[in-house]
């Protein structure tokens, strides 16, 4: 029998209506947009809105589900024997449904739109445009990075530094690979650990160091047409480096020298820093990486003699016993590096060259006071 539908019901029908649907359309938004931060927002607009048709299909079913029940449970008559006992329990069910359609709708979107459930999607879409178009793409890898240097310390940005390990061993281990694809994350890779406002923890630190070292071995068990990518991991630890040793993380220091031994120009910014921030024990190690370098290229090129002696440098013109550090640290090296003031003078040319005047004006104060003792 179909049921009556009185203007005084029609009406009661709609209000209920429009309240579920303004329920279901706005509170979920209120809540997601309330507990959500920023750049996750950003890209859910910019790149997941495919994921309201899972609301909307939410939304539907929750309209079917109330206005059954309206049909199901809607006066006939004032008489309750009209009722059929089968009418109430399809009611109750409908009812039960339109109610669980929210909790689980509001979970759903919650686990959809978590952080590590973001980044996922991120580090997804940019392999696939990588295999798709070859070069990655800018966009999504500057969100990407964004949601790393906004992350708090700790979990949060371990997600991200996860997601790029993974996203880059993925385009090192495809054919499309070719030794300078990794350019754009390597020049960003540093900011997810050294965020200003956001720096990371040790852990972040050193897992971010075990991530740029991995790729180094990798990069080393095979030959590629370009080296681009391999110069960028050293100049990502020497950024790194920096920041740690701002942040007196000795041990990530420590960390760092190890993985960036073969390079100088690394050695020689993240030692200066340490020295700068008083971190002599990191310094020093710096330093004593730099002359088993210098040892062994000394007859390759002048750039390593030219790192180690401007950091040698610093320690000379720095407080006692930094001066007699430096000063065993000449006298171990020996002849090697003989005549001593015709590399100190390359030394000097070459940091000026590269506007590192504050370190070209100690290498003349070490030369001159050398000289004046040789003198003597």
């Amino acid at each position: 029998m179909t049921p009556e539908l009185t203007e005084a019901w029609g009406a009661a029908y709609l209000q209920v209506l429009v309240v579920l649907l303004t329920f279901a359309f706005g509170i979920p938004s209120i809540i997601l947009h309330v507990t959500l931060p920023e750049e996750i927002q950003h890209v859910f607009h910019r790149y997941m809105k495919r994921y309201l048709l899972f609301h909307l299909c939410m939304v539907m079913l929750l309209l079917i589900f109330s206005l059954s029940f309206i049909w199901c449970l809607h006066p006939v008559s004032t008489n309750p024997s009209d009722f059929p006992p089968s009418n109430n329990l399809l009611g109750t069910l409908f009812m039960t449904c339109a109610l669980a359609i929210i909790p689980i709708s509001l979970l759903i979107n919650f686990r959809t739109f978590r952080r590590k459930a973001v980044v996922n999607y991120l580090g997804r879409r940019i392999y696939k445009k990588f295999c798709k178009y070859g070069p990655i793409s800018d966009e999504e890898l500057t969100d990407l990075i964004t949601l790393g240097e906004r992350s708090d310390a700790g979990y949060e940005k371990m997600v991200v530094l996860e997601e790029l390990d993974k996203l880059m061993g993925k385009i090192q281990n495809s054919d499309l690979y070719s030794g300078n694809d990794l350019e754009l994350i390597l020049r960003n890779f540093d900011k997810i650990v050294t965020g200003i406002g956001k720096p990371g923890n040790n852990s972040d630190f050193i897992r971010a160091v075990d991530i740029l070292e991995k790729i180094i071995g990798s990069l080393s068990a095979r030959k590629f047409s370009s080296d681009c990518d391999k110069i960028l991991i050293y100049w990502s630890l020497k950024e790194i480096g920096k920041k740690a040793a701002e942040l007196r993380f000795s041990r990530v220091i420590l960390r760092i020298v190890q993985a960036a031994a073969s390079n100088s120009g690394a050695l020689f910014e993240i030692g200066l820093s340490a020295f700068n921030n008083d971190n002599y024990s990191a310094a020093t190690a710096a330093l004593c990486k730099l002359e088993t370098l210098a040892l062994k290229t000394t007859q390759d090129n002048g750039h390593c003699a030219n790192d180690l002696f401007g950091l040698l440098a610093h320690f000379w013109t720095g407080n006692r016993s930094a001066r007699r550090c430096a000063e065993e640290s000449l006298n171990s090296l020996g002849n090697q590096f003989s005549p001593l003031e015709q590399y100190l003078y390359r030394a000097i040319e070459d940091h000026y060259s590269v506007s590192r005047f504050d370190t070209a004006d100690k290498l003349m104060i070490m030369r001159n006071e050398i000289v004046g003792i040789r003198g003597q």
